[in-house]
C-alpha cells in the first residue's frame, strides 16, 4: 500500500498505553471523494486511530501520510496546514461570539491572520464566512450568540469551521452524536453535498448503523485495535464474523451497539 494517489494513507499504525494495545498495525487508504466509515464495538480502537492520524497522539509505530506527505506525528495544527478538518463528537466553539464570527474566526487562523484580531474581525472574511454559513444552513442564525444554538445547530457550525481551511480530508467523530433524527439526515446530506461538489474525502466514526450504511462508500470494521474486515456497505452487512463481533441484532435498526 503506498498511498500514492490516495488523500490519506495509514500504514501499519500502532499505539499502546502501557501493556494495553489500543492500535495494533492498522492500514487502510481513502481516496479523493470517497466517504469511508470506521466502525466497531466501544474499545476497538477507533478514537485512538483518529487522534493518532489527527496529531493529538504520536503513534509508536507507522506512517500517516496525507496527499503524499508525511505527517506522523505532527502537532494537530500542523497537520490541519496539510488540508485536514475535523469535527468532534462533543462540539468546541466560542460560546460569547456569533456564528458568523466563530466561522471568520477559522478563516483568519487558516489565513495566518487571527493573532490580535480584535474588533477587526467585524470586517474580515465577512464574504467567506457567510459563504460557509450558508453551506450548512445557518444563514438565519449568523448574528446569533453560539450560545443561544440548539445542538443539532452547533453540529453544523463546527463543520462550517472545520471547511474553512477548504480541506482535502474531513475527520468526523461521531457526526451525528446527540442529534434527533431529522437532524441526523439534515447533517449526512451536508456531508454527501460536500463530497460531491467540492470533492472532499470524509473519513467518519459512527454507531448509528443507518448512517453508516446509507452514506458510507467503503466500510472499515476495527475490533481490539486491528481491521477484521473492510469493503462495501453491503459486504459488511453480510461479514458473519463482523456480525458477530458487532453488528448483530442492532443492523438495519438504527440503534447504536
Amino acid at each position: 500500500m503506498t498511498g500514492e494517489a490516495s488523500v490519506l494513507a495509514v500504514e501499519n499504525l500502532a499505539k499502546a498505553f502501557g501493556g494495553v494495545r489500543a492500535v495494533g498495525g492498522v492500514s487502510f487508504d481513502v481516496n479523493p471523494g470517497e466517504r469511508v466509515a470506521l466502525i466497531g464495538p466501544n474499545g476497538a480502537g477507533k478514537t485512538t486511530l483518529f487522534n493518532c492520524i489527527n496529531g493529538q497522539l504520536r503513534p509508536d509505530a507507522g506512517r500517516v501520510r496525507v496527499l503524499g506527505a508525511d505527517v506522523t506525528g505532527n502537532a494537530p495544527h500542523r497537520i490541519w496546514r496539510y488540508g485536514v478538518g475535523r469535527t468532534f463528537q462533543i462540539t468546541a466553539n466560542f460560546a460569547s461570539m456569533t456564528v458568523r464570527e466563530n466561522v471568520q474566526l477559522a478563516l483568519a487562523s487558516a489565513n495566518g491572520a487571527a493573532t490580535g484580531l480584535g474588533r477587526r474581525l467585524e470586517r474580515r472574511y465577512c464574504g467567506q464566512a457567510e459563504m460557509l454559513v450558508a453551506m450548512v444552513g445557518l444563514e438565519a442564525r449568523a448574528n446569533d450568540a453560539t450560545v443561544k444554538l440548539p445542538y443539532g445547530d452547533l453540529k453544523r457550525l463546527e463543520l462550517a469551521v472545520a471547511m474553512a481551511n477548504t480541506p482535502s480530508l474531513l475527520l468526523m467523530d461521531e457526526p451525528t452524536a446527540g442529534m434527533a433524527n431529522d437532524a441526523r439526515v439534515g447533517m449526512m446530506e451536508l456531508v454527501d453535498a460536500m463530497v460531491a461538489e467540492r470533492g472532499v474525502s470524509v473519513l467518519f466514526t459512527e454507531h448509528d448503523m443507518d448512517v453508516v450504511f446509507g452514506h458510507a462508500d467503503r466500510v472499515i470494521v476495527l475490533d481490539g485495535g486491528r481491521v477484521i474486515a473492510a469493503g462495501s456497505p453491503e459486504a459488511i452487512r453480510a461479514d458473519a464474523s463482523v456480525r458477530a463481533v458487532y453488528l448483530g441484532t442492532f443492523e438495519g435498526t438504527g440503534d447504536k451497539p
